[in-house]
């Protein structure tokens, strides 16, 4: 898994200059359980799954469309995909050190994401996508969706922190400060 993390990070893509952080965050805190939301092709998969490699613990992932992964992913003993919708499979997620949302990008689906999932969090949440102004081109109300749901939540959530990196489509992480 670790060549395969390292190709990505190298390969130009809208979320490889966050990888080496995500992968390292996680080893940092020893997450032993990451929840992902939204695969595609599971190129953050691969970084979560490359540091529980190292810590021994697993990623719970899941995507309304079925994951279009290589075969390393795929076959992977620390990896558990759910396919379906998210917010009716919240019931169902571990409790996790790590969030990490990349799904819709749309403003009230981030703050449904974000109700459901982060009383379920130790650590930290990411959302991938805070810098994209109208991420499915169409003109939307409010620009920034997940930005704006994130730092909405942050408001209403004392308990969270926020920065964000603003490079590669930018990434939202939120730390609990309890």
């Amino acid at each position: 898994m670790n060549d395969l993390y390292t190709a990505l990070c190298q390969q130009h893509g809208d979320i490889n200059e966050h990888l080496e952080y995500m992968h390292d965050v996680c080893v940092f805190l020893d997450a032993k359980v990451v929840v992902e939301l939204g695969v595609r092709s599971g190129v953050s998969t691969v970084a979560f799954l490359a540091a529980m490699e190292q810590t021994g613990g697993t990623v719970w992932s899941c995507d309304i469309n079925p994951a279009r992964v290589c075969d390393a992913i795929a076959d992977h003993p620390q990896w558990d995909f759910k396919w379906g919708d998210d917010i009716v499979l919240a019931a169902d997620a571990p409790q996790c050190d790590v969030l990490f949302i990349d799904t819709s990008h749309h403003y009230e689906h981030t703050k449904a994401e974000l109700a459901a999932y982060a009383p379920k969090v130790r650590h930290l949440i990411l959302l991938h996508d805070t810098q994209l102004e109208w991420p499915d081109g169409a003109l939307r109300i409010p620009p920034f969706p997940v930005r704006v749901a994130a730092l909405e939540y942050v408001d209403t959530h004392p308990e969270w922190e926020w920065s964000e990196f603003t490079h590669n489509n930018g990434l939202g992480v939120l730390r609990r400060n309890d």
